[in-house]
């Protein structure tokens, strides 16, 4: 009856995913057939195959490192791992759309594989699936295999399956899944001690008790992937750059322009409000400006914050034991990685929404499943949450997309 009952969930977080994306792509033409005119990690993994690691010439609307007079993608290289296969027999003409909408699918299966494990049911679970996969951010970023988008959606469902997987007890699957999200978007490297403790949890649970220390020198065979990934990205990196750890964009001409670079503290004062800043109104006859560049207020573009926000005072006023080490932990971590955001220089470009928050999303889920009260009173009062970002979302979505704002 539970595996009946997780397919029909499955179900129908797809057929309602995949409504909301048809009527997405009919009003903006995002179809996962369009061609891609931001197909940077495709270029990429094209040269790697011809035995080259610069793309061999300018593309001046794509965001590209200049280094030692050469032109490199400076982005995270694990997309283009992904997309080797695929230009080796397509060429440039990788079918990403397709990619992308598939990521986002099965994104959403682990996330209700993810909800039904840590929260122990399966009451609310397509319900807050749904609130996170379409009242968020995330929508916007499964509509094209555009660099920076394509990127963020392999992220998310690595982190949705590194998290699952490490509920199972599966370290090396679990570990491998984050180094490759890490190689997507590295700041996901701070989430390593949810993952750590989820698995010792694990094992810890099912009798075999023992230290920290000693159990991660019992399973250090599972560390065996990521140290593989981490070094590949690394030869890669010093191979175009000579920097174990410079990915690229250093050397942007937006970054390389300013004295303070692409991360400073002086940033931070710059940015942090922008993560408060509401629409404007212009008046009774005039629509609100919703701000497409940068970012604007992140609890009407991503109100699973407020949620998950609620639901970590319950658990903390409810004192709940097996809880209690992600009580402190996410939050530190979350905090940690807004504020680094911040001291970027720029926090996202055009957008829709605040898609560097998506990043956090995936995490914070997890920890939602296991704080939320499982009441109906409590999924009653995330209701107008969910609805609100689901209806900002998709027609932002489509302002956006349609250049209306």
């Amino acid at each position: 009856m539970k595996r009946s009952e997780e397919r029909f969930d499955f179900l129908l977080v797809l057929l309602c995913l995949l409504a909301v994306q048809v009527v997405l792509a009919a009003f903006t033409g995002q179809w996962a057939w369009a061609s891609n005119p931001y197909n940077s990690y495709t270029l990429q993994a094209l040269r790697w195959l011809q035995g080259h690691l610069d793309l061999g010439q300018n593309y001046d609307w794509l965001e590209l490192a200049i280094f030692d007079g050469r032109y490199y993608v400076s982005f995270p290289p694990f997309p283009s791992y992904l997309l080797l296969p695929f230009a080796a027999v397509f060429g440039e003409n990788t079918p990403d759309g397709w990619l992308a909408l598939l990521l986002s699918w099965i994104g959403g299966c682990y996330a209700v594989k993810l909800y039904r494990g840590l929260s122990g049911t399966n009451r609310g679970c397509v319900f807050f699936v749904l609130f996170l996969l379409l009242g968020n951010g995330y929508l916007f970023l499964t509509m094209n295999g555009w660099v920076w988008f394509f990127a963020q959606n392999l992220c998310f469902v690595l982190s949705l399956a590194a998290l699952y997987h490490s509920w199972r007890g599966q370290g090396g699957i679990a570990l491998a899944a984050w180094a490759c999200a890490v190689g997507c978007r590295p700041m996901t490297a701070l989430y390593l001690p949810i993952l750590v403790l989820l698995l010792w949890r694990q094992e810890s649970s099912s009798g075999q008790r023992t230290s920290l220390l000693s159990w991660a020198r019992h399973r250090w065979y599972w560390g065996i992937a990521p140290v593989l990934l981490a070094a590949s990205y690394m030869a890669l990196n010093w191979a175009r750059f000579g920097n174990i750890l410079e990915f690229g964009h250093n050397y942007l001409p937006e970054f390389t322009s300013v004295s303070t670079g692409q991360f400073h503290p002086d940033y931070l004062w710059q940015n942090l409000p922008l993560l408060f800043r509401l629409p404007v109104y212009q008046g009774s006859d005039s629509p609100m400006t919703f701000y497409i560049f940068e970012t604007m207020a992140f609890y009407l573009i991503a109100p699973f914050f407020i949620a998950c926000a609620a639901a970590w005072v319950f658990a903390l006023l409810r004192r709940r034991r097996q809880e209690r080490w992600t009580l402190f932990l996410l939050p530190v971590l979350a905090l940690a990685h807004i504020l680094i955001l911040c001291c970027h220089k720029t926090l996202g470009g055009w957008q829709f929404g605040n898609r560097y928050l998506v990043d956090l999303l995936p995490w914070m889920f997890a920890c939602f499943a296991l704080w939320e009260p499982k009441s109906d009173r409590f999924d009653r009062l995330c209701l107008p949450l969910a609805f609100l970002g689901g209806a900002v979302n998709l027609v932002g979505s489509v302002a956006a997309y349609n250049m209306w704002i």
